[in-house]
């Protein structure tokens, strides 16, 4: 898998410190949850992401839609808003043609988001914006191009609690798995915004159903 890894290394660290900062307050906290009724304030979670491309030369020379995994973690900030990072990876091959050469496009998009959430009977729905970053490699027989994609990201979606983990009735019991939820996500990344900007495009819908442990 070859990737410039080092331009994700700093992305991941703040997913790590995020994490710790969130369960330290949680553990200062007596009583679970938020006063609005919401889960726990750390969740990780996996989605399984289909993403649809716009770009004609990717869609000519790889495909116009791509299925790939995708981890995330959610902070809570407020007890109406959270913060969430995700990252993606993606590589779609070429066999070339006739005067095309062969290759293969990398793709590593991370979203940082801030998502306003709502509180429901068995769940929660949430919509929110972020900084979307797509860091790229495309491999060729001739040569090799690299290069980061900034822009924005819209999302909304639903989380629905499941009944596959209980909480503990015991009060003294801090720590662990909290429940399990589902998830269904819709999101449009747009990179070049305004008809500004060269090169490829990762602008996509993003259509996203994965599973959230709540910490």
């Amino acid at each position: 898998m070859r990737i410039w890894w080092t331009r994700i290394i700093t992305p991941l660290m703040w997913v790590c410190g995020l994490c710790l900062v969130s369960v330290q307050a949680n553990a200062q906290d007596d009583a679970p949850g938020t006063s609005l009724g919401l889960p726990s304030d750390v969740s990780l979670g996996i989605r399984g992401v289909g993403e649809v491309w716009r770009d004609p030369v990717i869609i000519q020379h790889y495909r116009s839609s791509r299925f790939a995994g995708s981890g995330f973690a959610s902070v809570g900030v407020l007890p109406w808003l959270m913060g969430e990072i995700e990252v993606n990876y993606m590589r779609q091959d070429d066999s070339g043609g006739a005067g095309v050469a062969s290759g293969a496009l990398e793709l590593v998009p991370i979203t940082v988001s801030a998502q306003a959430r709502y509180a429901l009977k068995s769940g929660e729905v949430y919509a929110g914006l972020g900084y979307s970053m797509a860091i790229y490699n495309e491999i060729t027989s001739v040569g090799t191009v690299s290069g980061t994609k900034p822009g924005l990201e819209l999302r909304s979606g639903a989380r629905i609690q499941t009944n596959l983990v209980q909480p503990s009735m015991w009060q003294g019991n801090a720590g662990g798995i909290e429940g399990i939820d589902l998830e269904l996500m819709l999101a449009r990344r747009q990179h070049q915004m305004f008809g500004l900007g060269g090169g490829f495009d990762f602008s996509a819908w993003r259509l996203g159903l994965g599973m959230v442990i709540r910490l």
